[in-house]
């Protein structure tokens, strides 16, 4: 199979490689043995940016044989902004979806429980405390959030600091 794509089409794909990249290994400690195909199709592709003119984004590592990109590609790409805004977006859904379902969980007696009504019902019980954690954490962000174990922490106290 062969595709053509302009010099500016094999920039943006690049973004997106490396947008897939970094899903794929933001959070990993180690190897995972399922992206191996994708990373064989990511250096396939990585590997044509001297040819495209990209040679200052993506470098080749002859010790390891794999191409990575830049810091000049990690400096100018528009895949990190994408990035960053999946990231935050993510948080607050996840914070929102999740102390909401904690929340009525409890109200329907437990987690078992609550596993028990059906998808439109925990939606229907989940929706209105969503809304709720969300009108919350858009006007104060985490600075009402405390956890009810503390750790140790006053948060009541000012922390001292030396001088």
């Amino acid at each position: 199979m062969k595709i053509d794509i302009t010099k500016d089409e094999y920039r943006d794909l690049l973004d997106l490689l490396y947008m897939a990249d970094w899903i794929l290994r933001a959070h990993k400690t180690g190897e995972d043995p399922r992206t191996g195909p994708y990373d064989t199709v990511i250096q396939k592709l990585y590997a044509h940016a001297g040819e495209a003119g990209f040679e200052r984004l993506i470098e080749h590592d002859p010790r390891t044989r794999n191409h990575y990109t830049t810091r000049e590609f990690e400096e100018a790409s528009k895949a990190v902004v994408f990035i960053d805004e999946f990231v935050d977006d993510s948080f607050w859904d996840e914070l929102i979806i999740r102390l909401a379902e904690r929340d009525v969980a409890m109200q329907a007696g437990g987690y078992d429980r609550f596993r028990l009504l059906s998808n439109e019902e925990q939606h229907a019980l989940r929706t209105p405390v969503e809304g709720r954690y969300s009108e919350e954490f858009n006007e104060h962000g985490v600075d009402h959030v405390v956890l009810a174990h503390q750790f140790g922490f006053d948060l009541t106290t000012p922390v001292k600091t030396s001088d």
